[in-house]
């Protein structure tokens, strides 16, 4: 898999204010395209510097998405990018 952060996009404070987002896009070992976030919470590296450019970029709240996420989908980049936690629970 590959991912890398989305230099496009600046970093984002998101709707419950604390949360920095930083834009991450990719692609998985099979071919599937994605973009996504890098999640800071206070107290991670770089959430001091990035807290005021965030704050200027603040996310409106979420719309509904236009169509369902594909489970299968969702697991695979779970998976392939290390955030699967099943591996955690089983232990």
């Amino acid at each position: 898999m590959t991912a890398y952060s989305d230099d496009t996009s600046p970093p984002v404070l998101a709707p419950d204010g604390v949360t920095i987002r930083l834009p991450l896009r990719g692609r998985t070992a099979d071919g599937i395209h994605y973009r996504g976030y890098e999640e800071l919470v206070p107290g991670e590296d770089g959430y001091d510097e990035l807290l005021p450019i965030a704050r200027a970029n603040a996310a409106e709240p979420a719309e509904p998405p236009q169509r369902p996420v594909d489970p299968e989908t969702l697991a695979r980049i779970m998976r392939d990018s290390g955030l699967d936690r099943a591996e955690d629970r089983d232990a």
